[in-house]
């Protein structure tokens, strides 16, 4: 992915549920706030987060990414937390369970390129992991 991606995130515990939106850099850390609707959340119980970015993919083509990790819901956020430790990625197919502390995560990338892109034809790439 390149800079200057389309974020679109969303948080939800039991009926609470938390929308956030933004444009930013995905060469470093982003962070922005989401606001509660339906109640408010329960500080210490955990939360499922989601997040799609898209992004500019060269040559002529985009990236969408997907993201999703079940979170613990803090007071507050502060610079001082620790960004979260990723274990080595494994690739996987269907479907399963996700453990504690893990994310998965899903590419797909479709674009001109080479040869293909002669006939009007486009390639792609998906990846799919859990971390």
């Amino acid at each position: 992915m390149v800079p200057n991606s389309q974020i679109d995130m969303v948080v939800r515990q039991g009926d609470v549920v938390a929308r956030g939106h933004d444009v930013v850099s995905i060469r470093k850390e982003w962070r922005f706030e989401v606001e509660p609707e339906g109640g408010d959340f329960v500080v210490g119980q955990p939360a499922i987060a989601t997040a799609v970015a898209i992004a500019k993919e060269d040559p002529a083509g985009l990236e969408a990414f997907t993201w999703a990790q079940q979170v613990p819901v803090m007071q507050r956020r502060t610079d001082g937390n620790p960004p979260p430790q990723f274990a080595e990625p494994e690739t996987v197919a269907g479907h399963g369970e996700l453990a504690a502390g893990h994310s998965i995560s899903s590419s797909l990338i479709l674009k001109k390129d080479g040869a293909a892109a002669g006939d009007g034809r486009l390639v792609w790439q998906h990846e799919l992991q859990i971390r």
